[in-house]
């Protein structure tokens, strides 16, 4: 056994601190905003660990099949959410980011063996899906019923993220001085950087630039899949809905 940490860990610690995340988001005047500063490695590290996951899946096909299943089942929540609890429903889907990258970098890893004009088309599809996906996290969304939509949780931060952790998985050296060297692009470029600084709280609360928390998580993955059982490998796929939908049930009785 290696030291440090297997993906059972690391997923386990990044669900625990994505319940005190989204717990902060519905019930933030009970909660201290550096509860959302804490918590700015959860989603990099499911993108990272994703990415990890394409290198060492049996199946491609299966693993993308399930990401776009979880996003279209979970889209088909959020609509039934915004119908009951209006404009207390749930908008979070990280399955449908997760989907997106994987089916980019799938395309990317398909382009590597093709000839001709087939990887032209393959790298075109992947560079197209890849602005698609920014777009659909920043200014465009595609309305659904009851005042629901599509977009794509944090597609600005992470997409770019999941491009830099695929082209370079060989290094995590590489990977970090890449992923620090966005994280500081995106806070000068989108959040005004020190100029925009208006307090400690507001820091807390637009940090999604901090993509670089993920890095020490990075360095202490082992490379080990730890523990596996048919239970822990579609825990994540019905625990991410239940405690979105147990929250905004809570938040709305309350």
């Amino acid at each position: 056994m290696r030291i440090g940490l297997n993906r059972s860990h690391l997923k386990n610690i990044a669900l625990v601190f994505m319940v005190v995340d989204n717990a902060w988001l519905r019930f933030s005047t009970s909660f201290s905003s550096v509860a959302h500063l804490v918590t700015r490695f959860v989603a990099p590290l499911f993108a990272w660990l994703m990415v990890d996951g394409f290198f060492h899946t049996r199946s491609k096909g299966r693993y993308c099949q399930r990401l776009w299943i979880a996003a279209a089942l979970m889209q088909v929540g959020n609509v039934a959410s915004f119908a009951l609890f209006k404009e207390r429903g749930i908008a979070d889907n990280i399955f449908l980011m997760l989907a997106l990258g994987f089916t980019i970098i799938w395309l990317f890893e398909l382009a590597r063996s093709a000839d001709g004009p087939r990887r032209i088309w393959l790298r075109v599809a992947a560079i197209a899906l890849t602005v698609l996906g920014i777009a659909l996290s920043t200014f465009l969304f595609i309305p659904l019923p009851f005042g629901s939509a599509i977009m794509v949780e944090g597609g600005l931060e992470l997409i770019p993220f999941i491009l830099i952790a695929y082209f370079f998985h060989e290094s995590r050296g590489k990977q970090a001085v890449l992923t620090l060297a966005y994280s500081l692009l995106l806070f000068f470029t989108l959040y005004g950087g020190i100029e925009g600084y208006q307090g400690f709280d507001m820091f807390c609360v637009n940090s999604d630039w901090m993509v670089f928390s993920v890095i020490p998580f990075m360095f202490l993955y082992n490379g080990e899949e730890g523990r596996k059982s048919a239970f822990g490998k579609w825990f994540f796929y019905v625990f991410y809905p239940i405690h979105l939908w147990a929250l905004a049930i809570l938040s709305v009785a309350m």
